[in-house]
């Protein structure tokens, strides 16, 4: 099963194959995740840079924030790493700040990844990515107070993936009829819906056949800007070797030979930071620090948009039952497979709509600017796709505009914005210790390392690609360069010269990425 997606993730994916993306863009467009700012957070900065760390996280989304979260929580309590986070920008201001908040695996790629990888590693994904909700349930518990636990929102939703056409729906119960007979602990969670009872579910009337994920297990989401703000204001009131800067920068990275037990030098305009580690975690900008991964890494740009709904679309939890149980009071997220893909996610406690996806019309701009208004085929797209898809009949007439808030328009649309993700070359993330041919640098004891190349698909990957990063790098620190990955993690997403020699499929050459990834999950 292979879908016709946006045309953008490759039209525009291939100039950045040959251009470095620079710094990530000043005054970025604000998304409504980010309204209001986290007053702890948002602008941090030490009244002294740290000039001397055992390692500093270049990025402060969700992957370097659970990087740091989980190296100060397995490491040595006697003696805790000494952590630098630097952020070019605000505090989670880039793809972890713009996307869709969905937790939502598709498990039905496994029939890909296994022509690809074959059926242990495809296995592997399936359920790593079928863990993360309730990943994010143990972290908020186990590290947020009670505000934090109400501004995350982590939460079971309704799930639901939808297709419009007999073609493209038979092809995806082909595919989950795989998943069922060879994972049937994880094809089980999934129920398949189609006709008029498919459009009685979802209220669009042009819907060919749903697959709807069980609640929690399949089906997740969260207000990830707030999750992470938390963490991190959690992370530095209880270590004092956890650092944040924000509007910092890194400017170029090179390789230390002086005393003491550093290797790296992180410039930055306030000031040198020497360290035995250096973690990359900055996503899509991540070539401008490592140009040698031009090819590896690319950008693809996606329009978001927070919208109120018509007064016929039900409010969370007053949805038509997908399960015995009733629908979910945390709302309802869903992945829209039509000739291009959109997203939708309903906020329980406003009952708005977080949607987006992409289409043609992103040529003005390059991929990797989050900051340029959207251009007119966008906006006027995102203002106007949830009501088609739903039908006017079912939309209804339009809801108040709500109580005025600073940033927040006051009509059908909240806010609208870009998000800029990372792609792989190969379809699949880029984790681990970078090989000289990626950094130029050759060092011991220490060690470059990356995450990322979600291609679309963070929330259900990110959270336990960090924590197998972190537990290598804690076995490097006590065991030099023999480190083991955990069992569970995949091997097709270690990084290694090896890998990283190989031809892959989302390149100038080829269009495959364009038919897997999903937009800013």
């Amino acid at each position: 099963m292979r879908f016709q997606l946006p045309l953008v993730l490759f039209s525009l994916s291939q100039c950045a194959f040959a251009v470095d993306p620079g710094l990530p863009m000043k005054d970025p467009l604000i998304s409504y995740w980010q309204l209001p700012p986290n007053p702890d957070v948002s602008d941090r900065q030490s009244p002294n840079l740290p000039n001397d760390v055992d390692v500093v996280i270049i990025g402060s989304g969700i992957t370097g924030t659970a990087v740091a979260r989980w190296l100060l929580r397995d490491g040595l309590q006697s003696q805790p790493l000494r952590i630098a986070m630097i952020e070019a920008r605000q505090s989670c201001s880039g793809g972890t700040g713009r996307n869709a908040g969905h937790i939502r695996p598709t498990p039905w790629d496994y029939v890909k990844d296994k022509a690809n990888i074959g059926a242990d590693e495809a296995a592997k994904i399936v359920r790593l990515r079928a863990r993360h909700y309730e990943e994010y349930v143990k972290a908020v518990n186990e590290d947020l107070d009670a505000a934090g636990i109400d501004a995350a929102e982590v939460r079971a939703i309704d799930s639901i993936d939808a297709w419009f056409t007999d073609k493209s729906f038979n092809s995806a119960v082909e595919e989950l009829q795989i998943l069922k007979r060879e994972m049937p602990d994880i094809g089980n969670e999934w129920t398949v819906f189609s006709g008029d009872e498919a459009r009685e579910k979802t209220l669009m009337p042009d819907v060919v056949g749903i697959f709807a994920g069980t609640p929690g297990n399949m089906g997740g989401a969260m207000w990830p800007y707030r999750f992470v703000t938390h963490l991190q204001a959690a992370l530095l009131k209880k270590y004092p070797t956890f650092s944040l800067d924000t509007h910092t920068p890194a400017l170029n990275i090179t390789q230390y030979v002086g005393p003491g037990r550093a290797n790296f030098e992180v410039r930055t305009p306030r000031g040198i930071i020497r360290t035995r580690h250096v973690v990359h975690t900055g996503g899509a900008w991540i070539p401008h620090l490592l140009p040698n991964l031009d090819g590896k890494l690319s950008q693809a740009r996606w329009p978001m948009i927070a919208q109120a709904v018509g007064d016929k679309i039900p409010e969370a939890g007053q949805w038509p039952s997908l399960y015995p149980n009733g629908s979910q009071p945390g709302g309802r997220g869903m992945g829209l497979w039509r000739d291009y893909y959109g997203t939708m996610l309903q906020q329980p406690k406003t009952g708005l709509f977080i949607g987006g996806g992409g289409i043609q019309g992103q040529e003005m701009y390059p991929p990797w600017d989050d900051h340029s208004p959207l251009e007119p085929i966008l906006a006027s797209y995102l203002n106007g796709f949830m009501t088609t898809f739903f039908g006017y009949d079912n939309w209804g007439a339009e809801r108040p505009a709500g109580p005025p808030q600073k940033d927040v328009y006051q009509g059908r649309t909240k806010r609208i914005w870009t998000g800029v993700d990372s792609m792989s070359w190969d379809e699949y993330p880029i984790v681990g210790a970078l090989p000289a041919s990626a950094t130029g640098r050759q060092v011991s004891n220490g060690s470059e390392w990356i995450c990322t190349g979600y291609s679309g698909n963070g929330m259900p990957t990110a959270w336990l690609s960090a924590k197998a990063l972190s537990e290598v790098i804690l076995q490097s620190e006590e065991n030099g360069d023999n480190q083991t990955w955990p069992d569970w993690f995949p091997d097709a997403w270690v990084v290694s010269e090896e890998r990283l020699g190989k031809e892959g499929t989302n390149s100038s050459q080829g269009s495959a990425m364009t038919k897997r990834a999903r937009p800013m999950i």
